[in-house]
Protein backbone atom coordinates (compact mmCIF):
# COMPACT_ATOMS: atom_id res chain seq x y z
CA UNK A 1 0.00 0.00 0.00
CA UNK A 2 1.50 3.45 -0.88
CA UNK A 3 0.90 5.97 1.82
CA UNK A 4 0.17 9.25 1.00
CA UNK A 5 3.10 11.64 2.65
CA UNK A 6 0.09 13.94 3.79
CA UNK A 7 -1.16 11.61 6.06
CA UNK A 8 2.00 10.49 7.83
CA UNK A 9 2.72 13.45 8.58
CA UNK A 10 -0.75 14.37 9.91
CA UNK A 11 -0.68 11.42 11.90
CA UNK A 12 2.37 12.13 13.65
CA UNK A 13 1.06 15.65 14.45
CA UNK A 14 -2.80 13.98 16.11
CA UNK A 15 -0.45 11.27 17.79
CA UNK A 16 1.99 14.40 19.08
CA UNK A 17 -1.35 16.31 20.32
CA UNK A 18 -2.77 13.40 22.11
CA UNK A 19 0.28 12.71 23.96
CA UNK A 20 0.10 16.32 25.37
CA UNK A 21 -3.42 15.46 26.65
CA UNK A 22 -1.11 12.52 28.66
CA UNK A 23 0.31 15.11 30.93
CA UNK A 24 -0.48 15.55 34.65
CA UNK A 25 -3.70 17.75 34.79
CA UNK A 26 -5.19 16.81 31.91
CA UNK A 27 -4.75 12.40 33.03
CA UNK A 28 -6.06 13.60 36.70
CA UNK A 29 -9.13 15.17 34.68
CA UNK A 30 -9.82 11.80 32.49
CA UNK A 31 -10.00 9.91 35.45
CA UNK A 32 -12.02 12.26 37.87
CA UNK A 33 -14.19 12.00 34.90
CA UNK A 34 -13.93 7.75 34.82
CA UNK A 35 -14.58 7.66 38.38
CA UNK A 36 -17.82 9.82 38.48
CA UNK A 37 -19.55 8.04 35.64
CA UNK A 38 -18.49 4.80 37.10
CA UNK A 39 -19.96 6.28 40.67
CA UNK A 40 -23.20 6.47 39.08
CA UNK A 41 -23.35 3.06 37.84
CA UNK A 42 -22.02 1.56 41.34
CA UNK A 43 -24.70 3.76 43.16
CA UNK A 44 -27.32 2.74 40.31
CA UNK A 45 -26.22 -1.22 40.88
CA UNK A 46 -26.78 -0.72 44.65
CA UNK A 47 -30.26 0.47 44.91
CA UNK A 48 -32.02 -1.51 41.80
CA UNK A 49 -30.43 -4.37 43.90
CA UNK A 50 -31.87 -3.53 47.24
CA UNK A 51 -28.72 -3.46 48.55
CA UNK A 52 -27.30 -6.68 47.39
CA UNK A 53 -30.37 -8.48 49.22
CA UNK A 54 -32.15 -8.96 45.86
CA UNK A 55 -29.60 -8.91 42.95
CA UNK A 56 -31.93 -11.07 40.65
CA UNK A 57 -33.93 -8.15 40.68
CA UNK A 58 -31.73 -5.54 39.73
CA UNK A 59 -30.52 -8.15 36.46
CA UNK A 60 -34.16 -8.37 35.51
CA UNK A 61 -34.01 -4.36 35.30
CA UNK A 62 -30.74 -3.95 34.10
CA UNK A 63 -28.61 -6.10 32.78
CA UNK A 64 -25.44 -3.34 33.13
CA UNK A 65 -26.01 -4.04 36.77
CA UNK A 66 -23.74 -7.18 36.52
CA UNK A 67 -20.59 -4.81 35.72
CA UNK A 68 -21.11 -3.73 39.30
CA UNK A 69 -21.72 -6.99 40.80
CA UNK A 70 -18.43 -8.55 38.87
CA UNK A 71 -16.13 -5.90 40.91
CA UNK A 72 -18.02 -6.84 44.30
CA UNK A 73 -16.44 -10.38 44.17
CA UNK A 74 -13.54 -12.44 45.87
CA UNK A 75 -11.71 -11.59 43.55
CA UNK A 76 -12.98 -9.30 40.81
CA UNK A 77 -14.12 -11.17 37.62
CA UNK A 78 -13.91 -10.09 34.09
CA UNK A 79 -16.97 -11.15 31.43
CA UNK A 80 -15.43 -13.99 29.90
CA UNK A 81 -14.00 -15.77 33.31
CA UNK A 82 -18.17 -15.03 34.72
CA UNK A 83 -19.35 -16.35 32.04
CA UNK A 84 -17.12 -19.70 32.18
CA UNK A 85 -18.67 -19.95 35.87
CA UNK A 86 -22.29 -19.06 34.94
CA UNK A 87 -23.33 -19.83 31.07
CA UNK A 88 -26.62 -18.70 31.41
CA UNK A 89 -25.11 -15.08 31.83
CA UNK A 90 -24.79 -12.81 29.05
CA UNK A 91 -22.34 -10.90 27.61
CA UNK A 92 -24.07 -8.82 25.05
CA UNK A 93 -26.76 -8.18 27.63
CA UNK A 94 -24.41 -6.71 30.40
CA UNK A 95 -22.93 -4.44 27.26
CA UNK A 96 -26.49 -3.81 25.98
CA UNK A 97 -27.93 -3.22 29.04
CA UNK A 98 -30.79 -4.98 28.39
CA UNK A 99 -32.72 -6.92 31.01
CA UNK A 100 -32.05 -10.73 31.66
CA UNK A 101 -34.90 -13.04 31.90
CA UNK A 102 -35.39 -14.69 34.99
CA UNK A 103 -33.96 -17.58 35.31
CA UNK A 104 -30.80 -16.42 33.81
CA UNK A 105 -31.30 -13.40 36.53
CA UNK A 106 -31.82 -16.55 38.85
CA UNK A 107 -28.48 -18.02 37.61
CA UNK A 108 -26.58 -15.17 37.52
CA UNK A 109 -27.68 -14.33 40.92
CA UNK A 110 -26.62 -17.26 42.47
CA UNK A 111 -23.47 -17.02 41.18
CA UNK A 112 -22.60 -13.50 42.15
CA UNK A 113 -23.87 -14.37 45.77
CA UNK A 114 -21.65 -17.57 46.06
CA UNK A 115 -18.45 -15.07 45.02
CA UNK A 116 -19.81 -11.88 47.12
CA UNK A 117 -16.22 -10.43 48.76
CA UNK A 118 -17.94 -10.78 51.93
CA UNK A 119 -15.31 -8.52 53.62
CA UNK A 120 -16.28 -5.86 51.61
CA UNK A 121 -19.80 -6.23 51.51
CA UNK A 122 -20.14 -8.13 55.04
CA UNK A 123 -23.61 -7.06 55.58
CA UNK A 124 -24.93 -9.50 52.95
CA UNK A 125 -24.46 -12.57 55.36
CA UNK A 126 -26.91 -10.79 58.15
CA UNK A 127 -23.74 -10.71 60.73
CA UNK A 128 -23.12 -6.98 60.51
CA UNK A 129 -25.16 -3.87 59.87
CA UNK A 130 -24.93 -2.13 56.68
CA UNK A 131 -23.56 1.60 57.56
CA UNK A 132 -23.56 4.57 55.76
CA UNK A 133 -19.85 3.95 55.65
CA UNK A 134 -19.31 0.29 54.22
CA UNK A 135 -21.61 1.81 51.54
CA UNK A 136 -19.08 4.62 50.64
CA UNK A 137 -15.75 2.27 50.94
CA UNK A 138 -18.02 0.06 48.06
CA UNK A 139 -19.01 2.78 45.93
CA UNK A 140 -15.24 3.73 46.35
CA UNK A 141 -13.65 0.24 45.71
CA UNK A 142 -15.71 -0.42 42.27
CA UNK A 143 -15.65 2.96 41.02
CA UNK A 144 -12.33 2.89 40.93
CA UNK A 145 -12.21 -0.62 39.45
CA UNK A 146 -14.94 0.34 36.91
CA UNK A 147 -13.05 3.69 36.12
CA UNK A 148 -9.33 1.82 35.48
CA UNK A 149 -11.29 0.09 32.95
CA UNK A 150 -12.78 2.99 31.70
CA UNK A 151 -10.31 5.22 31.44
CA UNK A 152 -9.63 5.03 28.13
CA UNK A 153 -13.17 5.20 26.83
CA UNK A 154 -13.57 8.60 28.96
CA UNK A 155 -10.74 10.47 27.57
CA UNK A 156 -12.02 9.08 24.03
CA UNK A 157 -15.44 10.53 24.94
CA UNK A 158 -14.34 13.84 26.32
CA UNK A 159 -11.99 14.92 23.25
CA UNK A 160 -14.91 13.52 20.99
CA UNK A 161 -16.82 16.18 22.64
CA UNK A 162 -14.56 18.76 22.35
CA UNK A 163 -13.74 17.50 18.09
CA UNK A 164 -17.80 17.74 17.77
CA UNK A 165 -18.40 21.02 20.04
CA UNK A 166 -15.31 22.64 17.44
CA UNK A 167 -17.10 21.83 14.12
CA UNK A 168 -20.04 23.01 15.25
CA UNK A 169 -18.76 26.25 16.44
CA UNK A 170 -17.20 27.04 13.25
CA UNK A 171 -20.46 25.54 11.28
CA UNK A 172 -22.40 28.07 13.44
CA UNK A 173 -19.35 30.87 13.15
CA UNK A 174 -19.63 31.04 9.34
CA UNK A 175 -23.18 31.48 9.15
CA UNK A 176 -24.69 27.88 8.80
CA UNK A 177 -27.89 27.56 10.31
CA UNK A 178 -28.14 24.64 12.55
CA UNK A 179 -31.63 22.50 11.95
CA UNK A 180 -33.43 20.05 14.87
CA UNK A 181 -31.76 16.31 14.41
CA UNK A 182 -34.42 13.59 12.37
CA UNK A 183 -34.14 10.88 10.08
CA UNK A 184 -32.79 12.25 7.21
CA UNK A 185 -34.67 10.87 4.14
CA UNK A 186 -35.01 12.43 1.49
CA UNK A 187 -32.30 14.36 -0.77
CA UNK A 188 -33.48 17.61 0.40
CA UNK A 189 -33.94 17.07 3.96
CA UNK A 190 -30.44 19.42 4.55
CA UNK A 191 -30.63 22.62 2.55
CA UNK A 192 -27.73 24.16 1.85
CA UNK A 193 -25.56 25.57 4.22
CA UNK A 194 -27.55 23.79 7.01
CA UNK A 195 -26.35 21.23 9.24
CA UNK A 196 -27.55 18.51 12.27
CA UNK A 197 -25.79 17.58 14.97
CA UNK A 198 -26.05 13.74 15.69
CA UNK A 199 -28.85 12.85 13.22
CA UNK A 200 -29.56 9.45 11.51
CA UNK A 201 -29.24 8.65 7.63
CA UNK A 202 -31.93 5.90 6.11
CA UNK A 203 -30.09 3.34 4.65
CA UNK A 204 -31.71 0.40 2.24
CA UNK A 205 -32.07 -1.93 6.01
CA UNK A 206 -34.14 -0.99 8.76
CA UNK A 207 -30.92 0.26 10.85
CA UNK A 208 -30.52 3.89 10.09
CA UNK A 209 -27.13 4.93 10.69
CA UNK A 210 -26.24 7.51 13.19
CA UNK A 211 -23.90 10.36 11.93
CA UNK A 212 -22.17 12.97 14.30
CA UNK A 213 -22.65 16.18 11.73
CA UNK A 214 -24.73 15.94 8.69
CA UNK A 215 -23.96 19.50 6.01
CA UNK A 216 -25.93 20.47 3.43
CA UNK A 217 -23.94 21.36 -0.17
CA UNK A 218 -24.44 22.66 -3.18
CA UNK A 219 -26.37 20.25 -5.21
CA UNK A 220 -28.82 18.77 -2.58
CA UNK A 221 -25.74 17.17 -1.65
CA UNK A 222 -25.01 16.30 2.04
CA UNK A 223 -22.01 16.17 3.91
CA UNK A 224 -21.91 13.09 6.51
CA UNK A 225 -19.40 13.81 8.66
CA UNK A 226 -18.13 11.12 11.46
CA UNK A 227 -16.01 12.69 14.03
CA UNK A 228 -13.18 9.85 15.22
CA UNK A 229 -10.73 9.92 18.38
CA UNK A 230 -8.66 6.72 18.92
CA UNK A 231 -6.60 6.05 21.52
CA UNK A 232 -3.91 4.04 20.06
CA UNK A 233 -3.31 2.36 16.27
CA UNK A 234 -5.32 -1.09 17.24
CA UNK A 235 -8.20 1.08 18.53
CA UNK A 236 -7.83 3.18 14.84
CA UNK A 237 -8.34 -0.06 13.20
CA UNK A 238 -12.35 -0.19 14.68
CA UNK A 239 -12.80 3.32 14.34
CA UNK A 240 -11.64 3.78 10.97
CA UNK A 241 -13.86 0.36 9.97
CA UNK A 242 -16.79 1.98 11.67
CA UNK A 243 -16.50 4.74 9.37
CA UNK A 244 -15.66 2.37 5.98
CA UNK A 245 -18.76 0.18 7.11
CA UNK A 246 -21.58 3.42 7.53
CA UNK A 247 -19.88 5.25 4.27
CA UNK A 248 -20.74 1.61 1.96
CA UNK A 249 -24.37 1.57 3.79
CA UNK A 250 -25.07 5.60 2.43
CA UNK A 251 -23.43 4.72 -0.59
CA UNK A 252 -25.94 1.69 -1.60
CA UNK A 253 -28.58 4.02 -0.73
CA UNK A 254 -28.14 7.23 -1.66
CA UNK A 255 -25.25 6.87 -4.42
CA UNK A 256 -22.88 9.90 -4.93
CA UNK A 257 -25.21 12.20 -2.84
CA UNK A 258 -24.03 11.66 0.61
CA UNK A 259 -20.63 12.31 0.60
CA UNK A 260 -18.50 10.57 3.71
CA UNK A 261 -16.07 12.51 5.39
CA UNK A 262 -14.12 11.51 8.43
CA UNK A 263 -12.49 13.56 11.00
CA UNK A 264 -9.63 12.32 13.16
CA UNK A 265 -7.81 12.83 16.24
CA UNK A 266 -5.43 10.61 18.61
CA UNK A 267 -3.35 8.10 17.64
CA UNK A 268 -4.02 7.02 14.03
CA UNK A 269 -2.10 4.63 12.00
CA UNK A 270 -1.17 6.16 8.51
CA UNK A 271 -2.19 3.20 6.43
CA UNK A 272 -5.88 3.38 8.46
CA UNK A 273 -5.75 7.18 7.24
CA UNK A 274 -4.87 5.50 3.61
CA UNK A 275 -8.00 2.88 3.67
CA UNK A 276 -10.09 6.22 4.03
CA UNK A 277 -8.49 7.74 1.29
CA UNK A 278 -8.35 4.26 -0.71
CA UNK A 279 -12.69 4.65 -0.11
CA UNK A 280 -13.18 8.03 -1.58
CA UNK A 281 -14.14 9.16 2.10
CA UNK A 282 -12.88 12.69 2.90
CA UNK A 283 -10.07 13.08 5.54
CA UNK A 284 -9.90 16.09 7.72
CA UNK A 285 -8.18 16.53 11.14
CA UNK A 286 -8.92 18.14 14.22
CA UNK A 287 -5.45 20.18 14.63
CA UNK A 288 -6.26 21.28 10.88
CA UNK A 289 -9.77 23.04 10.68
CA UNK A 290 -8.94 25.51 8.43
CA UNK A 291 -9.14 23.43 5.85
CA UNK A 292 -11.98 21.59 6.76
CA UNK A 293 -13.87 25.30 6.03
CA UNK A 294 -11.24 25.82 3.19
CA UNK A 295 -13.28 22.50 1.50
CA UNK A 296 -16.47 23.61 2.61
CA UNK A 297 -16.11 26.74 1.26
CA UNK A 298 -15.52 25.77 -2.22
CA UNK A 299 -18.97 23.50 -1.99
CA UNK A 300 -21.55 26.18 -0.91
CA UNK A 301 -20.32 29.59 -1.57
Amino acid sequence: MTIDPRHIENAKRARELYLDNLKPAEAAADWRFAVMAARKLVTDALRASDYLSDIAKALRSNGAHSLVFRQLLAPPMSQDQFKLVCPQWSKGTENNATPFSAVAADAAAAAFNERLDVGLVNWVNGRQPRTRKKLVTVIRVASTLIGAQRLSTARRTRLAFEQESAIVKLLEGNGWERLPSKLIDTRAAVPLRSFMHKTRFATGTTTHQEVDVACGLKGTYVLAMECKVTNDETNSVKRVNDVLKKATAWKEHWGNFVLTAAVLQGVVAPKDVQRLSDAKIEVFWSHDMPSFKSWLDVRTI
